[in-house]
């Protein structure tokens, strides 16, 4: 489900603290950077389009933030350290073996994805043209998710053989399937592609076998929930 923009705070005076007041102005600024890069490139997108949007002053965002760049990386830090965190607590239950964790961690990443489509831009295009600081984000995010995905070479049988680099391949291969729905506006279609995301990750790892039964397994459970 989509989030509600944060609401304006009501005109006039009012008694409501300062920080409660700093705080909403400062969401709704985050909330407007990602609506703004969702229709337009981050290089197009200037101070006046994210203050329009979020219906603060010029002076105010200028109070909360130095420039464009800051706004976008705060945003980015919020909507990835989310993201980051909710796919791996969804993969570490220790009740489950490492494939139900990446069967999880798959669904979760891509139903975040799908529920917040103006983020998910962000976090998979946008990065691209905003700076040194925004990549190296994106690359720290990759190499917690390659991590995560490796933990097969000490979970699976034989899982020893397959190559430390093999994990970081497989994330950046996701990446590009993932960019390349977003870019196809089918952002909110992103569970669609779960299944081949899953296999080509367990596939790395065990019995190709065993793999495709999980996957065909996934599909059938995982699918009907997200394409209604």
């Amino acid at each position: 489900m989509k989030r509600e923009a944060p609401g304006r705070l009501p005109s006039g005076r009012h008694s409501l603290p300062r920080e409660f007041v700093v705080n909403s102005q400062r969401d709704r600024l985050l909330e407007s950077m990602a609506a703004a890069c969702a229709e337009k490139r981050y290089a197009e997108v200037s101070v006046a389009d994210i203050v329009a949007r979020a219906r603060v002053s010029r002076s105010t965002f200028y109070e909360i933030f130095p420039d464009k760049e800051a706004c976008f990386l705060a945003a980015y830090d919020a909507v990835l350290g989310r993201f980051v965190a909710e796919v791996i607590r969804a993969g570490r239950d220790p009740a489950m073996d490492w494939p139900d964790q990446i069967e999880t961690g798959v669904e979760t990443c891509l139903g975040f994805f799908a529920a917040e489509p103006a983020f998910a831009r962000m976090c998979i295009i946008d990065m691209f043209s905003a700076g040194d600081s925004a990549l190296a984000r994106y690359r720290s995010a990759v190499r917690m998710l390659s991590a995560f995905v490796d933990r097969g070479r000490r979970g699976m049988e034989n899982g020893e053989e397959v190559p430390a680099s093999v994990a970081g391949m497989i994330v950046g291969g996701a990446a590009v399937v993932i960019r390349a729905e977003i870019v196809a506006d089918r952002t909110e279609m992103l569970p669609e592609v779960g299944p081949d995301l899953v296999y080509s990750i367990l596939a790395a790892y065990m019995d190709r076998d065993e793999a495709l039964r999980r996957t065909e397994r996934y599909a059938e459970e995982v699918l009907p929930r997200y394409l209604r």
